[in-house]
């Protein structure tokens, strides 16, 4: 049976047409303006139309016209197939309350990645200029821009999120994001120059600050603030709010019909627990390329399905109409979508994961020895040392982790992220990325063993297990996590622990996925080693992988909250010297500088600390692709998109807006 499973994942994979030498390139896929869009094609939107539903509310008076809802520039997509046909209602999932994956179909921040993910192009904001220096960045956004309710939107709302929300003592559920401080800790100056123009002012150059607003949707989720809706529940405007509750039970716009947004579609109702059903915005702020307003689609209507072999029954079955993540991005499940796609009347569509390590184990750099069991700094010098890291990476064997996990049909290597980045493009850049693929992956028990001793691990107890130079009981605990996969995690943590025993390492599997455990234990920094899934495409926007700079808690979490200056949270200042204090040098050298190939030199330096000092984060497998399905009627959906790293926005940085229902 597993012969014919891996003989089947082949040939869909070789009939998918799976490559990861170099992205797939799309036209030019939208305008910033229809101005811009005349110009460069001689082709001008001589007038806007709108969907049939609200052509209907126009005629009864219950809208204003077309043109008076769109901005005075709105932007102009081109569609990835054909014009689209309005209409029809999208079914889909989420599968979590905080709806992660629908957030993603929604992406829509200021500034976006555009569909071949080559590049930082306009959204909301329509241009950004920096100061001579680099230290200021202005933003302009598009002028005319309304919430969905009609609305104005301006930079009060902005100075709402900033002032009322984020800098507010006495409410920290929204706080200044990361990117807002200077390299001393100290938060940039806003200036809410008019209503459409706001700036940010850092102590030293931040280029790159703009392109970390289109990371995912949580960069910019924080700052989409309607004053209007909000301050009616905030004790500042309305003094019947005597505390902060019932602002931060109404500020979750997944969950509220009654919040305005600004993205393709609205929330209109919403049943705990049950679904949420999502209606076209009639203020929407975009235009294809013959004046009809986006969105194509009249409604989403997504329904909480926790369990994924539910998940990937009812996509099998051809209940949704189109599936991007958590239901079918598993590679193992490709045979059997294939099998299905005429029962369920869809087709599949072979995106990327852009994995670098799936799976892979982070090791804790800032061990909080002293919010642990063991009250010793032993555990956390040995975390620490380079040669019992690259034992632990020696000792394992990865084919056969690939051949149990992934049926022997995935990328054997050592952590990286993914090979498709635009970091590692370039011919030295692909010879930086191939030397860390390779660091450290070779199966050799030997050589573990020989580095093992080298360490001052060379004593043992009577069941042959390595013991602490004293003689006292040694052991590492591995968090089996759900991140990439509870089940492949699962799969490879018996053989994990079964290689590092076989070098006298006693291994504790710890099995945290779905339980408060899982997140806690490395915001308390007490994890020792932890399953991971690494898939990063841009390593200044989402910089946490390689430096310890970001918002994301991984090999350094220490040093994380002792840059965001986390009060009440175990804090690690790096040392003079330290892997991790060169690393972060070099990331606030990256983003003072605006020159492309400069940033990549800068990159490759960091890769090669990694090479040198690590690894921090022992990589087995990468490479693995991500099936997408999509009903056979649902068009204008690119043959192209990376699902791993959720910081490039996909699909909603594939344009849902112009997806539609062909009749």
């Amino acid at each position: 049976m597993r012969k014919l499973t891996v003989i089947l994942l082949s040939v869909a994979i070789a009939l998918l047409g799976l490559t990861t030498a170099s992205l797939a390139k799309n036209p030019k896929a939208y305008w910033n303006t229809p101005q811009e869009y005349e110009k460069a094609t001689g082709n001008k939107i001589e007038k806007f139309n709108e969907a049939p539903m609200l052509r209907t509310m126009v005629a009864a008076g219950e809208l204003p016209p077309v043109k008076e809802r769109l901005p005075e520039d709105p932007q102009v997509i081109v569609p990835v197939e054909e014009t689209g046909q309005y209409g029809g209602t999208w079914h889909t999932y989420y599968d979590d309350p905080g709806m992660g994956n629908l957030k993603m179909v929604l992406y829509d921040p200021g500034v976006r990645w555009n569909r071949d993910l080559t590049a930082y192009i306009p959204g909301l904001i329509k241009e950004w200029k920096f100061s001579p220096d680099g230290k200021t960045i202005t933003f302009y956004f598009r002028k005319g821009l309304k919430w969905s309710d009609g609305h104005s939107f301006t930079t009060e709302d902005l100075r709402f999120w900033w002032e009322d929300l984020a800098t507010n003592k006495d409410y920290e559920v929204v706080i200044p994001a990361w990117w807002a401080y200077s390299a001393d800790k100290t938060l940039a100056e806003i200036k809410f120059i008019d209503d459409y123009t706001v700036s940010f002012t850092f102590k030293e150059p931040h280029y790159l600050m703009p392109h970390i607003l289109a990371s995912g949707f949580w960069e910019w989720e924080p700052l989409m603030k309607p004053k209007h809706y909000l301050k009616q529940f905030h004790p500042k405007y309305n003094p019947k709010m005597k505390d902060y509750t019932t602002l931060e039970d109404k500020d979750k716009w997944w969950q509220n019909p009654d919040y305005p947004t600004l993205f393709a579609w609205h929330v209109v109702e919403y049943k705990p627990g049950k679904r949420v059903t999502l209606e076209r915005n009639p203020y929407y702020w975009k235009v294809d390329t013959a004046g009809n307003q986006l969105p194509y689609i009249d409604r989403i209507e997504a329904e909480y399905v926790k369990e994924p072999e539910v998940r990937l029954l009812k996509a099998l079955r051809g209940e949704y109409d189109a599936a991007f993540r958590v239901v079918v991005d598993d590679p193992l499940t490709l045979p059997l979508l294939k099998e299905k796609e005429k029962v369920g009347g869809y087709r599949v569509i072979l995106w990327k994961n852009g994995a670098g390590g799936w799976p892979s184990l982070m090791v804790n750099q800032n061990y909080n020895w002293k919010g642990a069991k063991e009250k010793d700094d032993f555990m956390y010098k040995l975390l620490r040392n380079k040669k019992f890291r690259r034992a632990l990476s020696y000792a394992l064997n990865r084919e056969r982790i690939n051949d149990v996990v992934w049926h022997g049909m995935m990328r054997v290597q050592a952590f990286t992220i993914s090979k498709d980045s635009w970091h590692f493009q370039s011919p030295e850049g692909k010879k930086v990325w191939q030397e860390w693929a390779n660091s450290y992956v070779e199966h050799n028990p030997q050589k573990a063993n020989e580095l093992l001793d080298e360490v001052g691990l060379n004593k043992r107890d009577k069941e042959g297990f390595r013991t602490r130079p004293d003689g006292s009981k040694l052991q590492i605990v591995v968090d089996i996590t759900g991140w990439g996969g509870k089940e492949r995690n699962s799969e490879a943590a018996p053989i994990i622990k079964k290689n590092w025993e076989a070098v006298g390492i006693r291994t504790i599997l710890n099995a945290v996925y779905g339980t408060p455990a899982e997140n806690a234990r490395v915001h308390d920094c007490t994890y020792m080693i932890r399953f991971a899934h690494v898939a990063e495409m841009d390593l200044w926007t989402y910089p946490d992988w390689v430096f310890p700079t970001g918002d994301g808690e991984r090999m350094w979490p220490g040093v994380v909250h002792w840059i965001k200056n986390q009060v009440g949270r175990y804090m690690e200042k790096p040392k003079p010297g330290s892997p991790e204090d060169r690393l972060i040098k070099l990331y606030y050298k990256g983003i003072a500088t605006t020159d492309f190939e400069e940033q990549n030199r800068i990159i490759w330096d960091a890769v090669r600390i990694h090479i040198e000092e690590g690894p921090f984060d022992i990589g087995i497998t990468g490479g693995q692709p991500s099936p997408i399905i999509v009903k056979n009627n649902f068009r204008n959906v690119p043959d192209f998109g990376i699902l791993g790293p959720w910081a490039v926005g996909c699909p909603g940085s594939q344009n849902p807006e112009q997806f539609f229902f062909k009749k």
